[in-house]
């Protein structure tokens, strides 16, 4: 059997073998109150099964776990490592590289040291060990929610996805309504695992809670809106304590659209003109009601507002914004921007958030913006497709994810939002053969058996340089020079950056020494 380890940053395909001096050990580091994983690969010359693994006696205050590295087969015939499954075996075919993912969680409580933890892995062909090395360092993450970077996913929970109730997607594998207990456990393994990945920034669906718990409209300046469920839904979501933003989905029809989604007599939805009377009425009731409740409900310092996805005219995000002025005040407004040709007539706009592209294209626009008082984040949604931009396909190293959080703090972007965590329903980004943008909207997979979702490589891979990202804050408050010229090796723009898959570990163990060397520093 060859078995031998690699960083979480390496594509280990099913043809992967051995390099040269490739051992069954590796060194991790981190940092506490954080997250890393490796990779154990094992690979012989007939078939075997994997039928169990487990950890030898942990240090005080580190948790372990493993999961089994599955493929995705595109229409190019590879078979690419994404999906992290909770199955604990696995049968591995001869001639073919098997990847188990470990994770350490070393909490805020550990003690800094060297801890040696041995990984045994029990097969058809013999038991077999790996052999970790994790070096704890003094450095403290913060959590998600007292975070310097924001981390956003458009994330589907209403009647985009088909639930039991709602038959429009034939690839739905979770067999129940919406708002079943089983729903709602469902609902909390989604912030439980968007806490793990560091994600702070809630993306809600209002429009459809309240729609959903019997809100209507009354008369044509007036309607009664009923909150029980989104109070039950954000509750559960900050109950896990990683948020520090609520961002209320866009009811603007996206891109070129002039239609507003309101809630009809019937409970149901109706499309509006703009700037139409009854538009009018309809967002500052809606807008209202939204701003008084969570002000009563004590999240206004949490509340963000997009108004319409990718404005492609400014007449009627505007509109919008306007609006939102006299009804929501001093609530701020940011939008998703996949075109530049709007975006300097565009008034008030509090968060710029340009597709990485249009901001590579544009970036002496939007310093200006921040140096104004403007904040600044960027997203990914499918576009830009080439290879040697960075981006989150599945066909694309892994390690892309990670360095896009290196080069948004190279580049002084404070935050990222992938718009597709959970968008099963198109083959267009989806994980079928001819998917063209191979999983972006995959970033998690369902996991019905166990009513939860799998981890993708590519999330931990973001998670991980979301978590490096926080270490540069911590060092740019020390010593800013340094934590810059070290960002810049890893990535300088999302068009340069280095292109050694390695890169990103050694440059993290770098950045753990540098804390140490100034903590020991001071006085």
């Amino acid at each position: 059997m060859f078995i031998w380890c690699k960083h979480s940053s390496a594509q280990v395909m099913t043809n992967t073998r051995p390099e040269k001096g490739a051992t069954n050990k590796l060194s991790l580091d981190s940092a506490r109150n954080m997250t890393v994983c490796g990779q154990v690969c094992l690979r012989e010359y007939k078939d075997f099964k994997i039928e169990s693994a487990e950890f030898s006696a942990l240090p005080e205050n580190i948790s372990a776990e493993y999961h089994i590295a599955e493929c995705i087969l595109f229409n190019d015939g590879v078979p690419y490592p994404d999906i992290l499954s909770s199955k604990r075996s696995v049968a591995v075919k001869a001639h073919y590289t098997q990847s188990l993912w470990v994770s350490f969680r070393v909490s805020a409580a550990t003690a800094t040291g060297k801890y040696p933890i041995a990984f045994h892995i029990h097969t058809s062909l013999g038991d077999f060990t790996a052999e970790f090395e994790l070096t704890v360092y003094s450095a403290v993450l913060p959590e998600p929610k007292n975070a310097a970077f924001g981390h956003e996913y458009f994330f589907v929970s209403d009647e985009d996805f088909a639930y039991n109730d709602i038959p429009a997607c034939p690839s739905n594998p979770y067999k129940y309504a919406r708002y079943s207990k089983e729903w709602w456990a469902l609902m909390r393994e989604y912030a439980k695992t968007m806490k793990d990945l560091r994600v702070n920034s809630l993306y809600l669906s209002s429009l459809a809670l309240l729609k959903d718990a019997g809100s209507k409209k009354l008369s044509d300046t007036e309607w009664v809106f009923h909150f029980e469920l989104l109070d039950k839904f954000v509750q559960t979501f900050l109950e896990y304590g990683s948020f520090n933003k609520i961002t209320v989905r866009a009811i603007i029809s996206c891109a070129d659209g002039n239609t507003i989604e309101a809630i009809d007599e019937n409970g149901g939805s109706k499309l509006l003109k703009i700037p139409e009377a009854e538009a009018e009425n309809w967002a500052k009731a809606y807008y209202t009601a939204i701003y008084q409740h969570f002000k009563e409900m004590g999240w206004l310092e949490l509340l963000h507002m997009h108004l319409q996805d990718e404005p492609h005219k400014k007449d009627y995000w505007q509109w919008a914004r306007e609006l939102c002025k006299l009804y929501m005040p001093n609530i701020p407004c940011s939008e998703p921007l996949d075109t530049h040709a709007v975006v300097e007539e565009l008034q008030s706009l509090d968060l710029y958030i340009p597709r990485i592209d249009i901001y590579e294209e544009n970036t002496a626009f939007y310093k200006k913006q921040q140096k104004r008082g403007a904040q600044l984040w960027v997203y990914s949604c499918c576009y830009p497709e080439e290879n040697w931009w960075l981006n989150k396909f599945i066909d694309l190293p892994p390690v892309h994810s990670r360095q896009m959080s290196w080069v948004c703090f190279s580049q002084g972007i404070t935050g990222f939002l992938h718009w597709g965590f959970n968008q099963w329903f198109a083959d267009l980004y989806g994980i079928s053969p001819s998917s063209r943008f191979k999983g972006d909207g995959f970033i998690v997979y369902p996991n019905a058996e166990n009513n939860t979702v799998d981890l993708s490589v590519r999330a931990i891979n973001t998670r991980d340089g979301i978590q490096e990202y926080e270490l540069l804050h911590l060092l740019c408050l020390k010593s800013p020079k340094k934590a810059k010229s070290l960002a810049k090796r890893v990535g300088k723009s999302f068009l340069n950056f280095n292109q050694n898959e390695n890169c990103v570990d050694f440059a993290r163990r770098e950045l753990l020494q540098l804390l140490e060397d100034c903590s020991e520093q001071q006085p």
